[in-house]
């Protein structure tokens, strides 16, 4: 019969395990979210990164409009006495990061 022998290092393998899953679910959402992306140009889906640091994953993009598409606007310009002037028209939502977010895993 073998003797059961403990590892002293399981919990490292455990931790090392959980990052790498950890990793390829942020992956996953940062997919999901480029393919969501409604397109224009293209340049907001090519802005659309993804980082993990530790036990934070960060998804999204450094372009300004990313949050105007996302959650929709009002339409506005600015006038000519520098005021801004708001036209009463909307741009709807066009959720693209949190379907991606909340889309269920298993």
């Amino acid at each position: 019969m073998a003797q059961y022998v403990p590892n002293p290092h399981w919990r490292e393998g455990i931790a090392a395990d959980v990052r790498e899953w950890f990793g390829d679910l942020v992956g996953e959402v940062r997919d999901d979210a480029v393919r969501g992306v409604p397109v224009d140009t293209g340049t907001l889906r090519d802005s659309v990164y993804a980082t993990v640091d530790g036990d934070v994953g960060r998804i999204g993009t450094e372009l300004n409009y990313g949050l105007y598409v996302e959650e929709g606007h009002r339409v506005a310009y600015v006038g000519p006495d520098g005021e801004t002037v708001y036209t009463g028209d909307v741009v709807p939502p066009q959720p693209w990061l949190r379907p991606a977010l909340y889309r269920n895993r298993g």
